[in-house]
C-alpha cells in the first residue's frame, strides 16, 4: 500500500522552490533599486587637491594644512564607533561642516546639499565640532597672561603703547551682539536690544594684536555694556571691593580701556565726556585711535565667521556656544598667522543690518570716588593728557 502524502505539503515544496529559483531575481531588482535611490559619495574637498588654496580657505576659512591640524587635534573627540548604524562621519567630515556653518552661516539643509549629508546628520557635526573645539582649546586660547609672567604682559602693554603713546593699557574692552531669530515668545523680549533686533551681548577684552583675551557674557541683548561689565567677575574683580579681597586679574597699576559706557571707579581709561577745551579733544582723538583696535577685532571676527552676521534660529545658549567658537577659532588662526582675506570685508545688505551697537551710559553708572588714596582713573586720564597733549 501506497504511503500517504500530504497534498499540502507537496505544495507547499514546490513554491518554497519556486521562491528559491526567484530570489537570485528579487535581489537584482533591490540592488538595482538601491543603486538607483543612491545618495552620491560624500564630497571630501580635503582630500582633493584641484582645489586651489585660495579657493580652500574661502569654503573653510583657513588653508588646508590648519585644516588638518585642526582635525588631527579634535580626532579624539570627533571620532565616531565605526560599528555604529548608518554611515558615521569621518572627523575631516564633522570638521568641515562645522567649520562651513560657523564660516557661512548656511541653514543645514544648504550644509545637506553641499557634503551630500541629511539635515540632522549637518545638525549633530555641528554642535559635535562646536562642544570640541570648547573643549579643547577655550582655556587656552582664551586668556590673560599669568601675573607670574610679567614679560608677557609687557608685550601687550608695549604694543598699545606702540600704537598711539599711551602707557599703562594692558587690554580694550567693549561689548558685542550676536543676532538671534526672534521667536513668537513673550519671555523673549530681554533679548530685544536698542535697535530694535534680538541678540545676545557679549563683554570682550583682547590685546594690541586683536586676540580675545577675556569673554564673558551671551546673555540677553538688553543689557547695557556697562551693567554687563559691573556683573563680570572681570569687572567685580577691577572694582575696589574685588582689588580690597581678590587676587587681580591684571597687573596692579595697569588698566584697559574703554568707551564711555564704562563705570568710572574701576581700571577702565575713558575718553573725557566734555570736549570744550582743545586738550581734551585731542586726547579723546588718541583714545579713540588706540581703543579701535577691539572694534577691528569684532570686524574681523564677524567677517571670517559669518554666522556672527545672521539671525541665528538658535537656543541662546547654542548661540552662545557658537559664538565663542568662533572667537576660540579666531585667536588660533591668528597666532598660526592664517590668511585673512579682504573680500571678507564686504557684507551683504541683511548683514550690515546687524552693526555694532555704541554703548550709552545705562541708568546705574556709578560716579567717580576716592579710592582709598590711590590715584583715580580720572587723575591718571589728567596725567595722560598733560603728556601727550602738552
Amino acid at each position: 500500500m501506497a504511503p500517504f502524502i500530504d497534498p499540502s505539503l507537496d505544495f507547499m515544496a514546490i513554491w518554497l522552490c519556486i521562491l528559491e529559483q526567484r530570489r537570485p531575481l528579487q535581489e537584482r531588482y533591490i540592488r538595482a533599486i538601491r543603486h538607483a535611490f543612491k545618495r552620491p559619495d560624500r564630497w571630501e574637498p580635503w582630500n582633493d587637491d584641484r582645489i586651489p588654496p585660495i579657493r580652500f580657505i574661502e569654503f573653510f576659512r583657513m588653508p588646508r594644512e590648519d585644516f588638518i591640524w585642526l582635525a588631527d587635534h579634535l580626532r579624539e573627540d570627533l571620532q565616531l564607533d565605526p560599528l555604529r548604524r548608518g554611515d558615521p562621519l569621518s572627523v575631516e567630515a564633522q570638521v568641515a561642516v562645522g567649520l562651513y556653518r560657523l564660516g557661512h552661516g548656511a541653514t543645514y539643509v544648504t550644509i545637506g546639499h553641499i557634503f551630500n549629508i541629511g539635515k540632522e546628520t549637518a545638525d549633530n557635526a555641528s554642535a559635535r565640532f562646536v562642544t570640541a573645539v570648547l573643549a579643547k582649546f577655550r582655556i587656552q586660547a582664551i586668556s590673560f597672561p599669568h601675573l607670574d609672567n610679567p614679560n608677557q604682559w609687557a608685550e601687550i602693554e608695549e604694543s598699545f603703547e606702540n600704537k598711539h603713546g599711551i602707557p599703562g593699557i594692558v587690554g580694550a574692552i567693549d561689548g558685542t551682539h550676536v543676532p538671534l531669530r526672534k521667536p513668537a515668545d513673550d519671555r523673549w523680549k530681554s533679548y530685544i536690544n536698542r535697535k530694535s533686533w534680538a541678540s545676545i551681548v557679549f563683554q570682550c577684552v583682547v590685546d594690541g594684536e586683536g586676540n580675545f583675551r577675556n569673554v564673558s557674557g551671551g546673555g540677553p541683548g538688553s543689557m547695557h555694556d556697562g551693567r554687563l561689565f559691573r556683573r563680570s567677575a572681570l569687572g567685580h574683580n577691577l572694582s575696589q571691593r574685588g582689588e580690597a579681597v581678590e587676587p587681580p586679574m591684571i597687573p596692579r597699576g595697569k588698566y584697559l580701556i574703554g568707551d564711555a559706557g564704562y563705570p568710572a571707579n574701576v581700571r577702565v581709561l575713558v575718553p573725557y565726556p566734555s570736549v570744550a577745551n582743545p586738550a581734551n579733544e585731542d586726547f579723546n582723538f588718541i583714545h579713540s585711535s588706540t581703543r579701535m583696535i577691539v572694534e577691528q577685532a569684532f570686524g574681523r571676527l564677524k567677517n571670517r565667521f559669518r554666522i556672527l552676521l545672521h539671525a541665528q534660529l538658535a537656543r541662546p545658549i547654542r548661540a552662545r556656544n557658537n559664538a565663542f567658537a568662533c572667537m576660540v577659532l579666531h585667536n588660533m588662526l591668528n597666532k598660526r598667522g592664517t590668511m585673512y582675506l579682504q573680500v571678507w570685508n564686504n557684507r551683504s545688505a541683511g548683514e550690515s543690518r546687524f552693526a555694532e551697537l555704541h554703548n550709552t551710559m545705562d541708568d546705574d553708572s556709578t560716579p567717580q570716588t576716592p579710592n582709598g588714596g590711590q590715584p583715580t582713573m580720572a587723575s591718571i586720564r589728567d596725567q595722560l593728557r598733560e603728556q601727550l597733549c602738552s
